[in-house]
């Protein structure tokens, strides 16, 4: 949960860090609102395109593979872009922190589920999720500190920094017990599995229960989701999603900037 969680409030925090960085390079001329909106634009292609790869990634090289890959990318993406020269630069930059950003999201909770009883499976996602959004809170106040004094490059440079932090403490992160069944590394997982047990099990309490194993492996191609089952959960979960993200992205991260140019 630390070294997953960590990560993902990063990601928050480097996603919801446009509001303040646009408005304040509207203000100095760096930009204008054109210019801010093709930010945001390729923001969220990247995540599209971040949250696409990583699971056909994920399931290829493993789920701690693309957890450090993800990070490695947003990280240096996001250092790079307290140097950049131009809003031009900036901007193809946070394509490539987009990418990174938005695996960041599928990864860490697809991570954390495969590590997770499903009976308890709602407690830590519904934990991890507030630590994503609680990087809204926590950007606010660093840019309402941070820039009017070093400026809104150094916002860039703060999370980039705190996401290889992250990414270093991520070596101790093991790899998925599932995935690696999954692709026949039998042993391995058996060994993670018996190190996990040994942690939990008390020195006189009762054994756990014996595993379940499942029959055969489920599909994972793209055509699966279109099966009775999946499709309309599939639908409802999307357009739940697309709402919320629209409201939250397209308010919170404007605002700033509305509020820059009236004032201008």
């Amino acid at each position: 949960m630390l070294l997953i969680g960590t990560g993902m409030f990063f990601d928050g925090l480097d996603i919801y860090v446009a509001a303040t960085v646009l408005g304040a390079t509207l203000k100095s001329g760096f930009s204008t609102m054109g210019q801010n909106a093709q930010f945001m634009s390729v923001t969220f292609v990247g995540m599209m395109l971040g949250s696409f790869l990583t699971g056909f990634l994920g399931d290829r090289y493993g789920r701690r593979f693309t957890c450090q890959a993800n990070l490695a990318i947003f990280g240096l993406a996001s250092i790079a872009s307290a140097f950049a020269p131009s809003m031009t630069v900036l901007t193809l930059l946070r394509l490539v922190m987009g990418v990174g950003l938005g695996a960041e999201n599928v990864v860490g909770y697809s991570t954390m589920t495969e590590f997770v009883p499903p009976q308890a499976r709602g407690k830590w996602l519904g934990g991890m999720n507030v630590i994503v959004v609680s990087g809204l809170p926590v950007a606010a106040l660093l840019g309402t500190l941070i820039i009017p004094h070093f400026g809104w490059r150094a916002m860039f440079a703060l999370g980039g920094l705190g996401a290889l932090a992250v990414w270093y403490l991520r070596k101790l992160l093991p790899e998925s017990p599932r995935w690696l069944e999954s692709v026949g590394r039998t042993a391995e997982a058996e060994a993670l599995l018996q190190s996990i047990e040994s942690e939990d099990s008390l020195p006189h309490g009762p054994l756990l229960p014996p595993v379940t194993r499942s029959p055969a492996h489920p599909s994972t191609s793209l055509a699966s989701l279109l099966i009775p089952v999946l499709l309309p959960r599939m639908i409802v979960g999307a357009t739940t999603l697309i709402v919320i993200n629209t409201l939250i992205f397209g308010f919170v991260t404007w605002l700033p900037s509305f509020f820059v140019q009236r004032r201008g």
